[in-house]
């Protein structure tokens, strides 16, 4: 994996402006205390990031939307919120696409499609975002991350490495993110149509 050579010139960078980075921290203490939730922080970023490219607002304050998007995970047994010996847990990667499809119809956020989960190859990210999708990432065993969910919104090559545009749930801004072999993913694209 990301073994094809970039050339520096690339990118890609077609949300910028309205790219929305909360963090798991702001909701870890909400009703009965969550864990393992990267899954519907990604994805309130999303519906955040969707809406505010729509031209839309949401109401409701981003607690709220959380709260609701993990009632969606849940109810599909999608996410549990549970840390059982660090193993189970959190939001499944097979049928994220699902959760993410639901959550977009609650809002009213229509006219994007959803597909995935694929391999996170550099062809694939690069190719996607210069379409310019979104990516969720879902990572396993990363250096820093361990397995993490969160969310892509362009690259950059610098000295010729990739360097992923991130909203990663951990800090409250978007920054880059460098993709390296050390790094297993999935994504599922969320595109518009």
């Amino acid at each position: 994996m990301f073994k094809e050579t970039l050339s520096a010139d690339r990118g890609s960078a077609c949300w910028k402006g309205n790219e929305y980075s909360f963090t798991t921290g702001q909701f870890a203490k909400l009703d009965r205390a969550y864990r393992r939730h990267c899954g519907p922080t990604a994805i309130t970023n999303l519906v955040y990031t969707l809406a505010a490219r729509s031209g839309r607002t949401i109401a409701d304050k981003p607690e709220n939307v959380f709260r609701r998007i993990a009632r969606i995970g849940g109810r599909r047994l999608i996410y549990f919120n549970a840390d059982f010996m660090k193993v189970f847990g959190g939001t499944s990667d097979l049928l994220v696409p699902f959760m993410i499809r639901r959550s977009l119809k609650e809002y009213g956020i229509k006219g994007f499609s959803v597909s995935g989960p694929f391999p996170a190859t550099t062809g694939r990210i690069c190719r996607e975002l210069d379409r310019g999708s979104i990516l969720y990432m879902e990572v396993h065993r990363h250096p820093v991350y361990g397995n993490h969910h969160m969310l892509c919104y362009g690259y950059s090559v610098r000295d010729g490495r990739l360097m992923l545009r991130m909203a990663d749930g951990w800090i409250s801004r978007i920054h880059d993110l460098p993709a390296g072999e050390e790094l297993f993913a999935f994504c599922t694209v969320i595109r518009q149509k």
